[in-house]
């Protein structure tokens, strides 16, 4: 019989199947250091890009706040502004006050009627003067009831008087004008 030695065949069976492994080993190895890789520079791109608008995001926010500084300024500067305005109409409707109070008791005195002293105490107006005879005392007051700014009109004293001039009586008046609020 014949006997043929396998033993060579075997061991380079072994050889190559030993390769084999070593071969698909390093080839496992090389995947998974090559996914390794790519992985860690596709974070380390992620990471940059996010630090990047991290950067962006802190300058807009710096920029962000120098125009709410400003905003808040003109905010300011604006109600100053308008408390100046206030000011100033206040001012000009004290102004224009008394002259339209003057228009209106110039234009209801009567003829024969004048005025001496007109005292202005807020809502309280006293009218001290002289007329020729009581009914243009009246006609007076009745004008100055007239008016929607006052609210009412009081004769406070009213005294006939002999005059120097030609032997007339004249009529010493005190009126007293209450205005709306």
């Amino acid at each position: 019989m014949i006997r043929i030695n396998l033993l060579p065949v075997r061991a380079a069976k072994k050889k190559e199947s030993l390769r084999f492994q070593v071969t698909v080993g390093a080839l496992i190895i090389f995947l998974v250091l090559s996914i390794s890789i790519v992985v860690t520079l596709k974070l380390s791109s992620d990471i940059s890009m996010m630090k990047e608008d991290l950067a962006a995001s802190q300058m807009e926010l710096v920029q962000l706040k120098r125009k709410v500084g400003k905003l808040s300024k003109i905010k300011e500067q604006k109600r100053i502004v308008q408390s100046k305005l206030d000011v100033v109409s206040r001012l000009e409707g004290a102004r224009k006050g008394p002259t339209l109070l003057f228009a209106k008791i110039s234009s209801a005195i009567p003829e024969r009627a004048w005025l001496s002293t007109m005292r202005d105490q807020g809502r309280i107006i006293t009218l001290v003067g002289v007329a020729a005879a009581e009914e243009d005392v009246a006609a007076f007051m009745r004008a100055l009831q007239a008016f929607k700014d006052f609210t009412r009109v009081d004769l406070v004293v009213a005294k006939t008087t002999e005059g120097q001039i030609a032997g007339r009586s004249f009529v010493n008046f005190t009126i007293q004008v209450f205005k709306l609020d």
